[in-house]
Order: C-alpha cells, then sequence, then structure tokens
C-alpha cells in the first residue's frame, strides 16, 4: 500500500511530530511504500517532500495579532500551500493527515476529493482555532462565531474519515460540534513505540521525585506547577511542620523537561527554588533516564488534553500520574491517577503523593504499569492498517479520482 503521510510542519518536536514519525517508520517495515509530506523546517528529512507555504502564512514583519489572525483565516478559506499534484506523482492508496490547521481545510478538502482520506484528531481545532477549547463561554458573540466556524468545518471535511485517539475525545468534540455526527469516523487509541515489543521492565519509581514532561507553556500549567511547587516548601517529602525557607530541596525533586516559550522562567526557577532541575529538551533515551528517576508524571494542563503522549511514556513505564481534572488522561485507569483542581489542591497532592505509605504507592505503580501494557504499538499499527482498508473501502464516496492517479 501507498501511503501519504501529510504534517503541517516539524517546526516544532512534540509527540504528534514524533508519532508521525514512527507510525511511518513501523509502516514501512512492514512493507508498505510511506511518503511524508510538510512544509519546510528545521526538524525535516532528506526524504521528506516539502509542501508549499500558503499565502496566508507569509506575513513576513506583520505584527504578531496580525499574523495570527492571518492564520486562523487561511485554516478556513485559504485554498493555497498543499495541492493534490503535489502527491500525484507518488500516487498514493491512501493520504493520512496528522494536522489539518496550518495547511488548512481547503485543500485537506480537495485532497479527500482526490484520494481516500483520514485525519488523525490530534487536539480539538475542529472546536476551537487554540486547539483547547479555550475560547469557549466568554461570550455569547464568541460562542456564536465558534460554532459558524465550526459547522464550516464539517461541511469542508465530510469526506475525510476521522480517526479518534479516544472516545472521550470525541464526546468532548461532539458536545461542543453537534455536526460532528455528520463525520466518519472511529476510535483507534493511540500508543507509543519503545523500540521493542512490550514494555521494559522498570525499576520501582522514586515517589519524592516529580516529572514534568512537555511544552514549557502557561496552557500547559508549568506556571501552576512552579507556583505550588514554592508555595508547598519543605511540606514536599519533608512533613508539613518544616521551615518553608528550607524549600522543595528538603526531601523532594521536581524535575523539568521540555521547551518553549516559558523556559527561561524555568530556567530561572531551577536556580531559586530548592528541588527543581531543568533537563532541557530530551530525546527517546534522555525521557528514559528521567523516567526511571522518577516516580510520579505531573500533568497540570489548564486545558482539556486529548491523549498526551508523556502520559503513555509514563504509563510504559509504571510511573503513576497527577493531573488536574481537566486534563485527566484518557488512557489512565482510577488507580494509576491522582487528580488536582486549583493550586492548593496540587499543593495538597504533591505533599501527600511524596510520603505516601509503601502499599499505597505500589498499588499505583502496579495499576499503571498494567495500563502500560495495554498501550501496545504493534497492536496500534494493526489498527491503523484496518482502518486504511476501511477508509478505501467508504461506499459514499463516489467519484474519487484516486483510480485514476494510483495503479491497482
Amino acid at each position: 500500500m501507498r501511503i501519504a503521510m501529510v504534517h503541517s510542519s516539524f517546526a516544532i518536536r512534540g509527540g504528534a511530530e514524533q508519532y508521525v514519525r514512527d507510525l511511518s517508520r513501523a509502516l514501512a517495515a512492514r512493507g508498505h511504500q510511506v511518503r511524508v509530506f510538510s512544509s519546510p523546517s528545521v526538524n525535516a528529512e532528506p526524504a521528506d517532500e516539502p509542501v508549499r507555504t500558503r499565502l496566508s502564512n507569509r506575513g513576513g514583519r506583520l505584527p504578531r495579532p496580525l499574523n495570527k489572525v492571518l492564520a486562523h483565516l487561511g485554516d478556513l478559506i485559504d485554498p493555497t500551500g498543499l495541492r493534490v499534484d503535489d502527491l500525484r506523482t507518488f500516487a498514493p492508496d491512501v493520504v493520512h493527515v496528522h494536522n489539518w490547521q496550518g495547511l488548512g481545510a481547503v485543500p485537506v478538502a480537495r485532497l479527500a476529493r482526490a484520494y481516500p482520506t483520514c485525519h488523525t484528531v490530534h487536539d480539538y481545532a475542529l472546536c476551537d482555532p487554540n486547539n483547547a477549547l479555550a475560547n469557549r463561554g466568554r461570550s455569547g458573540l464568541v460562542d456564536r462565531a465558534l460554532r459558524v466556524r465550526s459547522a464550516w468545518l464539517v461541511r469542508r471535511l465530510r469526506r475525510v474519515t476521522l480517526l479518534w485517539p479516544a472516545q472521550r475525545t470525541r464526546d468532548i468534540v461532539r458536545g461542543q460540534v453537534p455536526g460532528e455526527a455528520r463525520l466518519t469516523g472511529r476510535v483507534v487509541p493511540l500508543a507509543v513505540f519503545t523500540g521493542v515489543r512490550r514494555p521494559v521492565s522498570w525499576p520501582p519509581g522514586d515517589r519524592r521525585v516529580f516529572l514534568f514532561l512537555g511544552a514549557l507553556s502557561e496552557h500547559k500549567g508549568i506556571d501552576l506547577l512552579l507556583d505550588a511547587w514554592r508555595e508547598a516548601g519543605a511540606g514536599v517529602g519533608a512533613g508539613a511542620g518544616a521551615g518553608a525557607e528550607a524549600g522543595a530541596g528538603a526531601g523532594a525533586t521536581l524535575l523539568i523537561a521540555g521547551d518553549g516559550p516559558r523556559r527561561v522562567a524555568v530556567e530561572a526557577a531551577a536556580r531559586t527554588l530548592p528541588g527543581v532541575e531543568y533537563l532541557g529538551y530530551l530525546d527517546g533515551p534522555g525521557k528514559e533516564a528521567a523516567l526511571r528517576r522518577a516516580g510520579w508524571l505531573v500533568l497540570p494542563s489548564q486545558w482539556a488534553e486529548n491523549y498526551p503522549i508523556s502520559c503513555c511514556e509514563a504509563l510504559l513505564a509504571g510511573r503513576p500520574l497527577l493531573a488536574s481534572r481537566v486534563a485527566r488522561p484518557p488512557m489512565a485507569s482510577d488507580g494509576s491517577v491522582r487528580t488536582f483542581g486549583d493550586r492548593a489542591d496540587l499543593v495538597d497532592l504533591l505533599r501527600h503523593a511524596a510520603t505516601l505509605p509503601d502499599a499505597e504507592y505500589d498499588a499505583a505503580a502496579a495499576s499503571a504499569a498494567h495500563d502500560g501494557r495495554q498501550l501496545d504499538w504493534e497492536r496500534h499499527v494493526d489498527a491503523v492498517l484496518d482502518s486504511y482498508r476501511s477508509v478505501r473501502s467508504r461506499p459514499d464516496l463516489p467519484g474519487l479520482l484516486h483510480h485514476e492517479v494510483t495503479t491497482a
């Protein structure tokens, strides 16, 4: 099977970008022909096929707010950039889109008229241009505008089969976009490639070591986490009776890994707050080393997360999670995750987690390891291939051009 992987850009190195690379290599290893189509970027690979920059992304030195407006408008109405002709020479049997925003709904819709096309839903962009439902509920006018935007997108993507990483993600979108029910989709739970067919055996974690692994941005909750760590003081792993001046270093460690706009603040915290260590951006071996040190993964995100890859990695390592209620990861069972509401809850949870009795922590770690074993990569690739076959056989897509531009 010839498979075109289409992604807007590899300018950042996030979970979705790593997933595209891992899935492409896994499919190629099974004998399929895979080609990645993406805009040129610093993290592009030599074999990637370039996608032209659309007009709405050529703002140059325009003020940042204006560039952002143009980018969002481009997602809806800009027909330039990605073209059907870009894929014609490769003649794919199926197109797998991973990030329609940045490419634009119009080019993706045009692509879906030419080839059987599916889209893995990595975010909530159908509901909100910020991918996080961040604009919902602010005003009646904004909510009405977002509903109009969503209806427009549903019409453009009606030929695309959506691959949902979890039923919860689909339910959240359906609650905000009633027209989603008219779109064809199926739940294909994500997994993480580890290099082996089964999770390796991990040593026990240290419950006094907490790991944040992700983008260093406000919406991901890094500021909230640093404030909570500062407020918890010596109460983290040392008992609330100790003096606050001793800081978290009196008994616990907060490891922070990743990159992003709040990096300078994190670096400053690592210099001034006891127990805080900044590890920078980590590759695969670096993340494994950090997870071996940690006893918990902290997910303080302030928006409804879709399927955070960092949580999959933690569960594979048998590390339980501390997560905000709004971002509770769908792949973690109740025994594997503790949740919090606000900063005060997080302060209490950090203190409690660091001093959890052995039996309770061991039970949480065992639950996490069990959840991790369900995240089987080979089974996931099987499900993706089954989705491709389903997409190619959709009876509601007459007149597809792919029969004219591909071979049998």
